[in-house]
């Protein structure tokens, strides 16, 4: 479900009917019309598919921690650290008001705090998951955050992503949380336990 968030947040904003981002007109705008797809859809998305990534993260730590080394599981609290203050980032900044800078500025505290413990807590995590051979979700909880840092550093060097940068982002973290949901879907150890 987490993917399917995150890939229909990815739709681009000029395929959905009018009325249109910036047509200031428009203060109750239609269902599934460009401006509701922004300012009410695309927020409620994003905060369910971090919600549900959490919550895959979190299932699968439980699952596996017994036989993760210290450091593992360390990056793994550090990586569910990261995306639970992402998902309160991005809950304070969808709910503040046109003038509500203050709550503004903490979200953009949070996820710039936020954001470190994700990208190195994933790698760390994925990195132990490749050097116990379960090469499948390790490369999911690696490369997603690598291609991240990648896109920002050359989006920084002045490469311009414009057609596709959002799609940079969004289909590897889409491809992580899919690879996470079938691995739980297939591993019965944890419906075994109860």
């Amino acid at each position: 479900m987490s993917a399917v968030c995150l890939l229909i947040t990815a739709v681009p904003l000029e395929l959905w009917p009018t009325p249109r981002p910036g047509d200031s007109y428009v203060f109750n705008p239609p269902a599934f019309s460009a401006i509701w797809v922004q300012r009410t859809l695309r927020p409620g998305l994003i905060i369910s598919a971090n919600a549900l990534l959490l919550v895959g993260l979190s299932t699968v730590l439980r699952r596996d921690s017994a036989s993760m080394s210290r450091l593992q599981r360390a990056f793994a609290f550090g990586a569910l650290f990261g995306t639970g203050g992402c998902v309160l980032g991005t809950l304070l900044f969808t709910t503040a008001g046109t003038n509500d800078i203050g709550r503004e500025i903490t979200a953009f505290l949070i996820w710039a705090l936020a954001i470190p413990f994700v990208i190195l807590g994933l790698v760390g995590w994925g990195i132990g998951y490749l050097r116990a051979d379960s090469t499948r979700l390790g490369a999911a909880l690696t490369v997603p955050p690598v291609l991240a840092v990648a896109y920002i550093g050359l989006s920084m060097a002045g490469v311009d992503f414009s057609p596709v940068g959002r799609l940079l982002l969004i289909i590897p973290t889409s491809g992580m949380a899919l690879v996470v949901g079938y691995d739980l879907w297939t591993d019965n150890t944890v419906s075994e336990e109860r």
